[in-house]
């Protein structure tokens, strides 16, 4: 009885192992650089800096229209989002899980099935929300980068799309009605390439550096806070 006791504990507290050591795992891979600075083909600066916007879970990546060459997101405008609005000033873009980030709006929205499937494994989408002056808002991270850089960065974005007949594919009737809308990415989403791995990635190819595995907002930020 004592045996089977024992072995019923360690069932019950292996799942909460396994989180700590996700989460320590995380940790070790934020603290670690990746190696990676900033470019010196172009010493120039953007004029406005790029953005992360982050919450518990999730970071975007908030770029500055300024700077843009909007021919290259014209599909955006074909799709109605508000491209030439004189209020723009970010597009605020995000990658993540199909299932998970077009059915949760708000934590509230989390259902076991759609974390479940994005943990196991899910096809990917690109979210992009137009946004007015971030600066001006709380828990931004200010990320400063050469023009050289920010071409990267544009180009790693652009090329993360799924593309269909020379097009990115829209979702339609996608949306969290924020003038947002939702395209089909390339690769595939689970728990150990989940949506703030894509932002280092995104930022890497910008010459940004940032940890070598940043799964979790925390790692992602973590290293920006000790070495940016």
């Amino acid at each position: 009885m004592r045996k089977l006791i024992k072995r019923m504990g360690l069932l019950i507290a292996a799942p909460f192992f396994i989180v700590l050591l996700y989460l320590f795992s995380a940790l070790i891979g934020g603290v670690i650089p990746s190696g990676l600075k900033q470019s010196s083909v172009s010493l120039s600066l953007v004029e406005k800096p790029v953005f992360l916007t982050a919450n518990a879970l999730h970071v975007d990546i908030a770029i500055p229209v300024s700077a843009l060459n909007l021919q290259q997101f014209s599909f955006l405008r074909e799709a109605g989002f508000p491209l030439d609005n004189s209020n723009l000033e970010y597009l605020v873009v995000g990658w993540g899980s199909r299932e998970f980030y077009t059915s949760t709006a708000n934590y509230s929205d989390m259902k076991l099935d759609t974390v479940w499937k994005a943990a196991t494994g899910d096809a990917s989408v690109i979210y992009i929300a137009p946004g007015g002056d971030i600066g001006k808002s709380e828990g931004v991270v200010p990320i400063e980068m050469t023009q050289d850089g920010f071409e990267k960065l544009v180009d790693f974005i652009l090329n993360s799309f799924h593309i269909e007949n020379e097009k990115p594919i829209l979702l339609k009737s996608t949306t969290f009605g924020y003038g947002d809308l939702f395209y089909e990415a390339k690769g595939r989403f689970n728990i150990f390439n989940p949506c703030n791995v894509w932002v280092s990635k995104a930022l890497n190819k910008a010459g940004v550096s940032t940890g070598v595995w940043t799964p979790t907002t925390y790692s992602l930020l973590l290293h920006h806070w000790l070495y940016n």
